[in-house]
Parts: structure tokens; sequence; C-alpha cells
């Protein structure tokens, strides 16, 4: 008799650890990360452009680049209501993302475009000859 209680015993503790160990596992395998298909997206990184003003309107804004190339970003919220004061030639510096092929503004600030001279002796008229 004293023989079966120790072997259910043995047994009963056998059993106990053994799920223990499959609890435990089965928790490490939940925390590992897994590839979740809806998941966000990772936020795109943003680019910067600097150009002026072509036409402003609630969705959108058309900027020209230097290279006489023309953008349009996508606008809207706070950066919509900011555009508002803008107008024709206005130089400006523009934060943007691209998704999916439409470029979306960020942010848009008044920049200083600053314009070479097309002599640069000009200004002082360093290149005089002395007399």
């Amino acid at each position: 008799m004293r023989a079966k209680k120790l072997f259910a015993l043995f047994l009963s503790l056998a059993f106990l650890v053994g799920t223990v160990g499959v609890a435990v596992a089965q928790e490490k395998k939940m925390d590992k990360p897994t590839a979740n298909p809806c998941a966000a997206k990772p936020a795109a990184k943003a680019k910067t452009a600097e150009g002026t003003v072509r036409s402003v309107s609630d969705t959108s804004l058309v900027v020209e680049g230097k290279d006489k190339k023309e953008w349009i970003f996508a606008i809207s919220g706070k950066v919509a209501e900011s555009v508002k004061k803008l107008k024709a030639g206005d130089a400006v510096k523009i934060s943007y993302t691209e998704d999916g092929g439409k470029m979306m503004a960020g942010r848009v600030t008044a920049a200083k475009m600053e314009k070479k001279a097309a002599n640069p002796c000009a200004a002082k008229n360093p290149c005089a000859t002395k007399k």
C-alpha cells in the first residue's frame, strides 16, 4: 500500500511539473512579436523642398523649384490654414512626405530665396582696374 501511495504521489508531481512547463513555454511563445498585416505602416521619412508659390487652393499648393520643375503638394488641416496667407511669387520651404505617389505637405514656411547677381563685382566693384 505504501508503494502505491508513493507511486501516485510521484505520478501527480510529474503531471504537475509537466503542466507548469507547458504553460511557461506557451507564455514565452506568446511574448515573441509576430508579423501583423494589420499593423500600422512605419512613418514615412520627411523630405524638404524649396521654391516659389505658383498657386494656392483649399486642398493643394503648387510650387515651382529652382530648376523650373513644378510640384503639387496636398494640404489639409493646420497646413491649409497656414498657407491661406501665401500668394503667387512667395518663396517657401516645405516639409513633406510621399504616400502612394502623393506628396503631403507637413509644414510650409516662408523662405528667403537668394538671388545671385549676374556680375559678382557689381556691389563694391573690387574688380575695377586701379588708375
